[in-house]
């Protein structure tokens, strides 16, 4: 039989495994609208109970007023039910309020379901920092188990997770679905670790006093490998020394030498206008640090 390959979209894996309400589009230019009901049609096997959650996890929720992404977020419902074949044959939204903001709106979709996948194996292509079985062992998901896109994009978070503590800031993971029969899947994985980076300089932007006492608590030495987690244990472990409205994404900067696979950590306690003119002329453009991509 011939087998089928699709190289899986990053938002077809990455998307479903964080709730609705994470997944909500951020741009705060965009048309919007809140879904009151979803009604679907044309299914053939799936039950009233998991059609009722398919659908219950839109209602009261915002989105942009984009016909493609409402299809890939019910395609993505589905593909999280096992169903990775489902086709959204139709949608149309039927505006409730056209003057309300956001649009109150309802669904109604015509589904073509499939049948329910399973798998059939994990493999994967191109790792050396890590064995194919440590990897395997970040899919909680076993042979002839419903094949799930939330599990395959918790695992692929996971790789993430474990690659960056090793120093692979560049990584990059590559995942193709083959379908062996109607009903099976194997996902391979192609992995490109890329360099492995180490800890270059760490500086504080702030009172003398303070800085020394992060200085000393700073335990990744110049040259050690760089793990992305230890950031944030280290913040967490003196946010009673730092000012309370300092975090990783209004205080601190990562600078990336990927000539030479280095990070220099900068912590900016309070306000350097000069400093941070420095800081802007040390910055390299970089590849994405951990991401999955289709080639």
């Amino acid at each position: 039989m011939k087998q089928r390959v699709l190289i899986v979209s990053p938002l077809l894996l990455v998307c479903c495994h964080v709730s609705i309400a994470q997944i909500q589009a951020q741009s705060s230019g965009s048309r919007k609208i809140v879904i009151e009901s979803v009604s679907i049609s044309g299914t053939q096997s799936i039950d009233s109970v998991e059609l009722a959650e398919i659908t219950g996890v839109f209602a009261g929720s915002t989105f942009n007023d984009d016909p493609d992404e409402l299809q890939e977020r019910i395609r993505a419902q589905f593909q999280d039910h096992g169903y990775f074949n489902v086709k959204i044959e139709k949608l149309d939204m039927k505006v409730i309020d056209p003057l309300g903001s956001p649009k109150p709106v309802r669904l109604e979709a015509e589904v073509t379901e499939g049948l329910r996948c399973q798998l059939s194996s994990i493999e994967f292509g191109g790792n050396h920092a890590l064995s194919s079985e440590a990897l395997r062992g970040k899919f909680p998901i076993k042979v002839g188990g419903e094949f799930k896109r939330s599990k395959i994009a918790g695992g692929l978070d996971e790789m993430r997770s474990v690659y960056g503590s090793l120093g692979y800031l560049d990584s990059v993971f590559i995942p193709k679905v083959t379908f062996d029969s109607s009903s099976t899947v194997k996902l391979k994985i192609e992995v490109e670790e890329g360099p492995q980076y180490r800890m270059d300089q760490f500086e504080v932007v702030g009172p003398s006093e303070l800085s020394e006492k992060l200085q000393s608590r700073w335990d990744l030495e110049s040259g050690a490998v760089f793990d992305r987690a230890y950031l944030g244990t280290f913040l967490e472990k003196n946010h009673s020394i730092l000012p309370g409205d300092f975090s990783q994404s209004n205080g601190v900067d990562l600078f990336e030498d990927c000539p030479h696979a280095k990070v220099s950590v900068h912590f900016h306690v309070t306000t350097d206008p000069q400093h941070a003119v420095l800081d802007r002329e040390k910055r390299v453009d970089c590849p994405h640090s951990s991401q999955t991509k289709v080639k």
